[in-house]
């Protein structure tokens, strides 16, 4: 099964052991209005990034022909009713960018599945992972050409073995 994971972290940042830990930056939006490499992390900053792991969602879905993401694992920390969430719910595809706006605004969380095809796995600190068999070489291409986000090989932690 292939797997991936997308981030805003540069792995050229990374230490011997793969941790990114060799430079200081924003994990989540609550990090907005704080100093980051004597530069104060601005909503339009925030807003950039998040529009680049949307279009990334976005991408895949449209690749591989898909109209609905069902939510599996959902955590609701919001109680966000405006989508009506609930566990296994298919969330239509002109619904998914809000969703996925709430997931990396720590709003909700869940993974976002396509069953026998691709799923999407959230993680702490502005990671996300994509992963499943028609996750193909083409589509990732295409991932990489977003500017400002780095696509590596990695298999998800959030798998269920």
């Amino acid at each position: 099964m292939n797997s991936v994971r997308v981030t805003k972290y540069n792995p050229q940042n990374r230490d011997a052991n793969g941790h990114y830990t060799l430079v200081d930056e924003w994990t989540s939006i609550s990090d907005v209005g704080k100093s980051y490499q004597g530069q104060i992390f601005t909503m339009e900053q925030y807003l950039a990034t998040e529009e680049k792991y949307i279009q990334t969602v976005e991408v895949l879905m449209q690749k591989n022909g898909v109209n609905k993401l069902k939510v599996v694992g959902l955590e609701n920390h919001s109680h966000e009713t405006e989508l009506n969430l609930s566990e296994g719910k298919a969330i239509p595809r002109n619904l998914v960018k809000q969703l996925v706006k709430l997931i990396l605004r720590e709003k909700v969380w869940g993974k976002l599945v396509v069953k026998n095809q691709f799923e999407i796995h959230f993680g702490y600190d502005y990671y996300m992972y994509f992963v499943g068999e028609s996750l193909t070489d083409d589509i990732i291409e295409e991932l990489r050409k977003i500017d400002g986000l780095y696509v590596e090989e990695v298999r998800s932690p959030y798998l269920d073995d």
